[in-house]
């Protein structure tokens, strides 16, 4: 009899593993794949900011993770001369999400949780060493073959999902090109651990932008005790030149760190580039992460893209595999998000732009200008930013799109994360009284296939006041917040919390 799983993932990253956790704890069977036999040991991604936070608590992974994240304190550009161009301090207030807004880690130490989380989950099936070798469709399942151990396998399941990197081959068994979004440059990035037993002479939380047009560079903490040089290739360098142990303790040298007191963890060149595919779906195939966008790191928004494409989608299949939506939500996942991603890349790019300077020109025409800027008062280019989502499963006002609100909030059972104390879904609260008391039958039944719970956040358990500055915000006082934390829409009045699911039942079955 033919094994068929509800999903297969290629690719057994941050977000393939994400997604299949998601999927997996929804009661669905997951196959996810990987060509590689075991975690890749060197760095990569070093931050995930609050809404990422949000997405891994929902796992159950904040206390797992505490001791391998550290959290950024002052955020500094300086110029050639050493002059501080604008300053941002990450230690003062909160996020929109009720998380730290970054948090700094180490890829593999954060693979390593993810996969011992997977290897435990009784609906997830772990296949590595499966080099991906094509796929193939029919009307209700689609096959993905491969190599395993030398010989052809197929795994087939009713969706794909294509999480399997930059050069995906299910992105290209789709046929889906990437669409270039005009910037490119060679940096060689270099991670550092302290000697056994030492320290690095270096303020750990300190994070810098040296926008110097000799040699634009970046340093970063890589996560408690690593840190993270840049070095920007320069005309004329050779990249071979360029990437080797040598060159690298040249370049850390004026950092005060030397093979005595420091050991090379990696180096290696990155080509940082903005793209984006010009489709993400393909029937009952999907790409996710690095497969569907790539992005400069100046944001360190690009991990954070492909667990918000997990966050995304998985709830999206959830539905369509218990018969609850169809295709026009499955639909809604590339025209939200291909937006949204698109945005950051952008955002990435305009600050590499800032960044990657070389003429010394143009560099001082810029401290100026960043200078005047700072003595007029105005917010820094890194200051947060959260574009809405692109048109799709939410409403286009009230809030529909946006990132909805997470805080400190008190019941009988105690008080912490709203979503640690209440839950997370689909969450219908209102600051009103318990919206689930103005549900009519037919919405309560609604909302109840669906997994939702209500909440009231009435001022009393609002114990941050974010819930009643946020209401504020939207003018409203009730609102439906999906499970991937974003906002279907919000509404007023005695009637808003029918108002609010019977929309949504609407959308998620138009035919009715």
């Amino acid at each position: 009899m033919l094994n068929v799983y509800d999903v297969v993932i290629a690719g057994c990253g941050p977000t393939g593993l994400t997604t299949a956790l998601l999927l997996a704890r929804a009661g669905h069977s997951v196959a996810i794949i990987d060509r590689h036999e075991t975690i890749y040991p060197l760095p990569r991604a070093i931050a995930f900011d609050h809404e990422i936070a949000r997405v891994l608590n929902r796992l159950g992974l904040t206390e797992t993770l505490r001791p391998l994240v550290a959290t950024p304190g002052v955020y500094q550009w300086r110029n050639r001369h050493g002059e501080t161009l604008f300053e941002l301090d990450w230690t003062s207030g909160g996020s929109v999400s009720g998380f730290a807004n970054s948090y700094l880690f180490s890829q593999p130490d954060l693979e390593r949780v993810l996969n011992e989380t997977a290897a435990v989950e009784p609906n997830l099936t772990i296949l590595r060493g499966f080099e991906v070798t094509g796929v193939t469709q029919t009307e209700d399942l689609v096959t993905l073959s491969g190599i395993k151990n030398g010989e052809t396998v197929d795994v087939v399941g009713k969706w794909l999902v294509g999480a399997d990197g930059a050069n995906s081959l299910v992105r290209a068994s789709m046929g889906l090109e990437l669409e270039d979004l005009g910037f490119e440059a060679d940096w060689l990035v270099v991670d550092v651990k302290p000697k056994e037993g030492g320290t690095l002479p270096f303020d750990d939380t300190l994070m810098l932008q040296v926008c110097d047009p000799a040699r634009p560079t970046t340093v970063v903490s890589g996560g408690p005790g690593r840190r993270r040089w840049e070095f920007m290739a320069l005309e004329g360098e050779t990249l071979a030149d360029l990437n080797s142990p040598e060159r690298a303790w040249a370049l850390l040298a004026a950092w005060d760190l030397t093979p005595d007191n420091a050991v090379l963890e990696r180096h290696a060149i990155y080509t940082f580039r903005g793209a984006i595919a010009r489709k993400w779906r393909d029937r009952r195939v999907f790409i996710a992460g690095d497969a569907a966008h790539l992005t400069p790191p100046f944001a360190a928004q690009g991990f954070c893209a492909g667990l918000r494409d997990a966050a995304a989608l998985s709830w999206r299949l959830d539905l369509a595999l218990k018969g609850l939506a169809g295709d026009l939500l499955l639909d809604t996942y590339e025209s939200e998000r291909a937006p949204h991603a698109r945005a950051w890349v952008f955002n990435a790019i305009e600050l590499g732009k800032i960044i990657c300077v070389l003429d010394p020109a143009a560099a001082e025409a810029r401290d100026a200008g960043m200078r005047a800027a700072r003595e007029a008062g105005a917010p820094p280019p890194s200051d947060e930013i959260l574009p809405s989502l692109g048109k799709g499963a939410h409403w286009d006002d009230h809030g529909g799109g946006t990132l909805a609100v997470g805080g400190l909030v008190e019941r009988a059972i105690g008080q912490g994360h709203f979503d640690d104390v209440v839950g997370t879904g689909f969450v219908l609260l209102s600051r009103s009284g318990d919206p689930a008391e103005a549900l009519s039958e037919e919405n309560a039944a609604l909302f109840a296939s669906l997994g939702g719970i209500t909440a009231d956040v009435a001022a009393a358990t609002d114990v941050s006041g974010a819930y009643t500055a946020w209401f504020e915000k939207l003018d409203a006082d009730t609102a439906l917040v999906r499970p991937d934390f974003y906002v279907f829409g919000a509404a007023s009045g005695p009637d808003a919390a029918n108002e609010l699911v019977s929309a949504l039942g609407t959308f998620l079955n138009p035919q009715e």
